[in-house]
């Protein structure tokens, strides 16, 4: 049986156990009454709401942004697309100045300001032709055998300037599009004459694919921006393109 000392010093102990309790208790009820701890909670809860909110915000501003990505991706693959049916059944060089399978193989890659007519070319007046008439064919003919594309060009045009860009800068291709300064040309107007009427296109630039127009430097533009321009040079150009791969190189921002 324990001794009445040790009874007393355990109930004091139970004592003073309950009193430390209540004191504690009453000091967090009076803490949490305290404007100070009720400011402190309000500041916590609206910074949690803050960065609630801001995630929210960067979350919406990426679906934003990546749904006006994939609407400007649509709309260029859809321009590129309308393009490319509007060039499936595009006129060419043709009649006149189609080029035969013989003349095909003698393509001659590189870029250069004007063209020339073979010398061994005999000149024979078609019925009704003038003599001007001819020599202009005979030009064009021989500007056709340079390259399977032909850039009709204007040394200040500042579409021309964004076509060649894009066609000699930003891609590899084999053999190199071959570029005609019509303002420079001696025969330079009566070209863009006879390219208005065969391919429809009486503006500068006219990019020629295997005798056909494929359009000017916004039309360029478009098939280089829905990246369709390489498939389009492979497709059209067969097995007169030996390779045609694209480059690192960027389009100058004043080009647009």
């Amino acid at each position: 049986m324990p001794s009445p000392r040790r009874v007393k010093v355990f109930g004091l102990m139970v004592l003073l156990t309950i009193l430390i309790t209540l004191y504690l208790t009453g000091s967090a009820r009076q803490t949490r009454q305290s404007d100070f701890y009720r400011k402190t909670q309000e500041s916590l809860e609206a910074r949690e709401y803050e960065a609630a909110a801001k995630q929210r915000d960067e979350t919406n501003v990426k679906a934003r942004l990546k749904a006006a990505e994939d609407e400007a991706k649509k709309h260029a693959e859809e321009k590129g697309q309308k393009y490319l049916d509007s060039v499936s059944g595009e006129r060419s060089v043709a009649g006149r100045v189609k080029m035969t399978p013989d003349e095909k193989d003698k393509g001659v890659p590189g870029v250069a300001n004007v063209g020339g007519r073979p010398n061994d070319h005999e000149a024979v007046l078609q019925e009704g032709e003038t003599a001007e008439d001819h020599e202009v064919e005979l030009e064009l003919n021989a500007i056709l055998k340079k390259s399977p594309i032909i850039i009709f060009s204007k040394s200040y045009c500042p579409y021309s300037k964004k076509a060649k860009h894009i066609l000699l800068n930003m891609y590899n291709i084999n053999p190199a599009p071959f570029v005609v300064e019509l303002d420079q040309h001696p025969l330079g107007a009566k070209l863009q004459e006879t390219l208005a009427k065969s391919t429809g296109r009486r503006t500068v630039p006219n990019v020629l694919l295997m005798g056909k127009s494929i359009g000017g430097g916004d039309d360029i533009e478009v098939l280089h921006e829905s990246r369709k321009l390489e498939d389009t040079i492979k497709s059209m150009g067969g097995s007169r393109i030996i390779d045609v791969t694209r480059t690192t190189v960027r389009l100058n921002p004043d080009m647009r």
